[in-house]
């Protein structure tokens, strides 16, 4: 029997809990809550929970110090658990925490009263990948960390020391001894003050040798005691990311909100057509009259109804009929500025057949012969018309009609989003915006005769833009709350998932699927004050016990320097995360 382990957040609400319950595989399922839980606000999300386990053949249990949860748990059915007391100077594992957005994955973690456990990020039971550590053996046994340390070797010199007394007093008579000191001081005296007059003179020549070699070594003392700086780089442990946030654009918003996941929008819309002529395929034996459209003119002050079938006849006295009733609008104006109204109609030939496929004509109506309308009204065509045709004949098929319809609709799909692309410059347009499709008109419906169809399609979208520094921003703060983690812009992915508007479109919601690297978070400020003054095994210990960090590197300069300096400014911290 496998066993799902669910810490509740504070801020979780019944929906969110109801769905990890409903969708986890595992057979046995237990809710960790903490006092204040949104849970205990109603019974009847407790009531919810246990029909949901019964139908669904689950055992729910509940561990929690919460007064109120553990009544309402006990009054649902639902079991309540002990919570395990803590030993003092017990040895436990640190829980890994996952952000695999996994809801099947085990949840584990130490419970505590006034911590919010992370809900929506799966901790494998599993123990973390091994650090890697090198160059810092504590007693005992091996570090895998590597803490490196660069260091330049101190060249080694001799210096040589004379030991011993000189014998410089021969034994014999003391007058002997006291005249020959004498003599001795009386020469040595004069050959003293010959050296001081040589070394005089010499001292005198050579001052500025001892000036300029004085300065040298006073130089090369304060350099010695001035110089020194130290680098450290550091690999902060890494994490996979795998989760879903739901957001919204709106153009109420005027910042980005992060309680409501909500950024500022901007909306824009945009309609347009695309047309296309395809081959047909199919052929049979065909009756088809011919059929074009035809523009009727009205030259009277009076509008004029035309039922359906009313005649037009061209100049040759082939016969077309309207198809639908139509209303001709009155004309305006008067002498040269009069304007004739006008409508434009579809019209099928009497009959079938070739011949009337006739060319652009002036058409009058036969109705009106004989009366006061036969000169103030007329119809003329600018096509040809077409279709007519008595025999075998090239025809349209669903497939041929299936395969213009897509053709055409990914053009206009492919127009409609580049306008809207431009018209929001920098701002985010999703891809899978929703654009609205106009039913197709063609010159010819499936199973008729033509040798070309034509399809014209129109759509129209309307979207939200947005700043995509905006959508970054949620998510870096939903990475943040799991806590001490960063997120890494490098391989990143955001993908944007079924958006939708609200009815009056100031809002669009959408989903956003995050995939990538998160870093353990590093104190900076306290590695620069801690480590200032540190020399050799310190430096090695201190960074193999800080467990955010997979591995060190520090670098020593000049060869002499032995120690990180004691002043911040001369050390340089660098975070790797590439």
């Amino acid at each position: 029997m496998s066993t799902k382990i669910i810490h509740v957040l504070k801020s979780d609400g019944f929906d969110e809990v109801f769905d990890l319950l409903k969708n986890t595989e595992a057979s046995e399922v237990i809710f960790i809550l903490p006092k204040g839980s949104k849970l205990a606000k109603q019974s009847q999300h407790f009531t919810a929970i246990k029909r949901e386990a019964d139908s669904s053949g689950k055992h729910v249990s509940i561990m929690t110090a919460d007064p109120i949860v553990a009544q309402f748990a006990s009054q649902s059915g639902i079991e309540l658990l002990k919570a395990p007391e803590s030993k003092k100077h017990e040895t436990r594992s640190e829980p890994v925490t996952a952000l695999a957005g996994n809801p099947d994955e085990d949840m584990a973690g130490e419970d505590h009263e006034d911590s919010e456990p992370e809900a929506r990020f799966a901790a494998a039971r599993t123990a973390a990948p091994a650090r890697t550590i090198k160059d810092i053996i504590r007693p005992g046994r091996e570090i895998s960390r590597p803490v490196k340390i660069n260091e330049e070797r101190v060249r080694s010199f001799d210096v040589e020391i004379g030991r011993g007394v000189r014998e410089g007093m021969a034994s014999g008579d003391i007058t002997q001894v006291w005249a020959s000191r004498e003599q001795e001081s009386r020469t040595s005296f004069k050959a003293a003050e010959n050296i001081r007059k040589i070394r005089s003179s010499a001292i005198f020549r050579r001052s500025p040798l001892f000036f300029v070699g004085g300065t040298v070594i006073v130089l090369f003392l304060i350099l010695y005691a001035t110089l020194g700086s130290a680098q450290i780089i550091i690999k902060p442990l890494k994490q996979p990311l795998n989760f879903q946030i739901k957001a919204s654009a709106s153009n109420i918003a005027t910042e980005v909100n992060l309680d409501f996941n909500r950024i500022p929008g901007q909306r824009f819309g945009y309609k347009d057509e695309e047309s296309g002529t395809f081959p047909t395929t199919g052929q049979k034996e065909v009756v088809q009259k011919a059929s074009g459209k035809i523009t009727i003119y009205n030259k009277s002050y009076s509008s004029q109804k035309l039922v359906a079938t009313t005649r037009f006849k061209s100049p040759d006295g082939l016969i077309f009929r309207i198809i639908r009733t139509i209303e001709v609008p009155p004309a305006a104006g008067t002498g040269a500025a009069l304007k004739e109204g006008s409508i434009e109609s579809t019209v099928y030939a009497d009959k079938a057949g070739a011949e009337y496929n006739i060319g652009p004509a002036t058409f009058t109506i036969p109705g009106f012969e004989g009366t006061p309308k036969q000169d103030q009204f007329y119809a003329k065509s600018i096509q040809a018309m077409a279709g007519g045709i008595v025999g075998p004949s090239k025809v349209v098929t669903e497939e041929d009609f299936a395969k213009a319809q897509e053709t055409v609709t990914a053009k206009l799909k492919e127009k409609v989003l580049k306008s809207l692309r431009d018209q929001a410059n920098e701002l985010k347009i999703l891809d899978s915006t929703e654009i609205k499709f106009d039913p197709p008109v063609t010159n010819a419906k499936v199973g008729e005769a033509t040798e070309a169809l034509q399809m014209t399609i129109k759509g129209m979208a309307s979207t939200m833009a947005f700043r995509e520094s905006d959508a970054l921003e949620l998510v870096n703060h939903y990475v943040a709350q799991k806590g001490g983690l960063e997120l890494l812009k490098k391989n990143l992915t955001i993908n944007y998932l079924k958006p939708a508007n609200n009815a009056d479109g100031s809002t669009m919601t959408f989903d956003m699927q995050v995939t990538g690297q998160a870093a353990a978070k590093i104190d900076q400020d306290k590695i620069l004050k801690d480590a200032a003054g540190m020399r050799g095994e310190g430096i090695r210990s201190y960074f193999a016990g800080i467990k955010e960090i997979e591995s060190a590197h520090i670098k020593l300069a000049p060869f002499w320097v032995k120690s990180i300096p004691k002043d911040p400014r001369k050390i340089k911290l660098v975070l790797e995360t590439d």
